[in-house]
């Protein structure tokens, strides 16, 4: 998109593709502009920006101010009633100033309190009377590591640029903006880097001193881990289901219990998903939470699963994938939608986000069940709008119709 640039009151205009090209002049234009309120220009009023620093200078919107963005927009965020972030309360995740987002986790994870109090932040959003979790699960957890990184959002230009350096990277920053008990999350996770044949000796190294410091207290005692990892080989045996991660040594299986790969399958909704095999297209994400026994071995104590196409977004269906995949193939820039801890069929299952200052619901309707009743009900509101959208009726037709919607913006 043309309008993808950023006014630096006083310092002049620059686009987000040259901000990330020219690093070192953007710290420096940064620098000189803190203090002051960049101007997103996304659209003809854009909304206001605020230059944050964390170990270095960065672009972060101002509290709940996603919907206030064009679709297109990276800072774009939709209503709370489009995505799985709008069934928490400002206690379970709160937007600050910063930039960075507070969380409050249902979940025992060994985190331990500090770190500075959060400075104040915006009056919640008119829509947090309806909010009602105060805290996330595990899932929650994972998708919002999953969209604070990017992974949820798609465009042309991202075409041979997903893959797992990039999870990676940007995991472990989304994890950095995420404040659980007040301190960065990353400072609690490990994620695999990737790797590489000439540095397996270097890697593994890097891999043993988290698993030491990470799994074990100050006093000695062991404590859960928690990994986030691309599942590699889920392996049955009479002792229980062994699992493999993506990129660590081969040696290293972790258990589970079967009441644990019970719920892990029934979690993705895919029937394929029954390892050794799995589809070309697809990858499986996992956070998990992990404990050393008393004869050395890793046992998982809770998972998530997230089921990705190739790229990395995030798919809740066959009939999802196809539909991605007609939308990349075609050049679209679209939005999908997490669930986080919701039920499924609460929002859209896509939203096509180069529409102009509306993004534009894509529905796939099933074959009922309490999803397919909200499903229709959000229709019957779009028609009721006069409002554009698109449907795909998986019992009528085996292939997604036409999408029928121009791009505008």
């Amino acid at each position: 998109m043309d309008n993808l640039s950023i006014n630096f009151p006083q310092l002049g205009t620059y686009s987000r593709d040259w901000l990330a090209r020219n690093p070192d002049k953007a710290q420096e234009l940064m620098a000189a502009c803190k203090g002051r309120y960049p101007v997103c220009l996304c659209k003809k009023d854009g909304p206001k920006l605020y230059i944050a620093f964390r170990q270095r200078y960065y672009l972060a919107r101002l509290p709940n101010s996603g919907p206030e963005h064009a679709p297109f927009c990276p800072s774009y965020e939709p209503d709370p009633g489009l995505c799985g972030r709008g069934i928490y309360s400002a206690t379970a995740l709160k937007e600050r100033p910063d930039g960075r987002i507070s969380v409050k986790l249902e979940v025992p994870l060994p985190i331990r309190g500090g770190g500075t109090d959060a400075p104040p932040t915006a009056p919640p959003i008119s829509g947090s009377a309806k909010l009602q979790k105060d805290g996330l699960k595990l899932r929650g957890l994972l998708h919002l590591i999953w969209e604070t990184a990017g992974f949820n959002r798609w465009a042309p230009k991202m075409e041979g640029r997903r893959h797992y350096t990039q999870v990676h990277k940007y995991c472990l920053d989304g994890a950095e903006t995420i404040l659980v008990r007040r301190r960065p999350f990353h400072n609690a996770v490990y994620i695999p880097e990737p790797f590489h044949l000439a540095d397996k000796l270097e890697i593994e190294a890097r891999r043993a001193e988290p698993f030491k410091r990470l799994s074990t207290t100050e006093g000695g005692a062991p404590r859960r881990l928690v990994v986030l990892a691309q599942l590699k080989e889920m392996k049955r045996t009479d002792y229980g289901s062994g699992l493999r991660l993506a990129h660590t040594p081969p040696q290293l299986m972790i258990w589970c219990d079967q009441e644990v790969t019970t719920r892990f399958h029934r979690a993705t909704d895919f029937a394929f998903v029954d390892w050794p095999s799995i589809h070309d297209e697809f990858q499986i994400l996992v956070l998990q939470t992990m404990l050393r026994n008393d004869r050395g071995a890793w046992r998982v104590d809770t998972l998530a699963p997230l089921v990705t196409n190739r790229h990395y977004i995030p798919v809740n269906s066959m009939a999802e994938a196809i539909l991605a995949k007609r939308l990349i193939e075609n050049k679209r820039f679209f939005y999908k939608p997490l669930n986080y801890d919701s039920e499924p069929g609460q929002y859209p299952n896509v939203l096509l986000s180069d529409m102009g200052a509306t993004a534009v619901p894509l529905e796939i309707c099933d074959d009922g069940g309490a999803a397919a009743a909200t499903r229709n009900a959000r229709i019957a509101q779009y028609q009721n709008d006069g409002a554009d959208y698109w449907r795909w009726d998986i019992k009528e037709d085996r292939e997604p119709p036409n999408i029928g919607l121009n791009a505008t913006a």
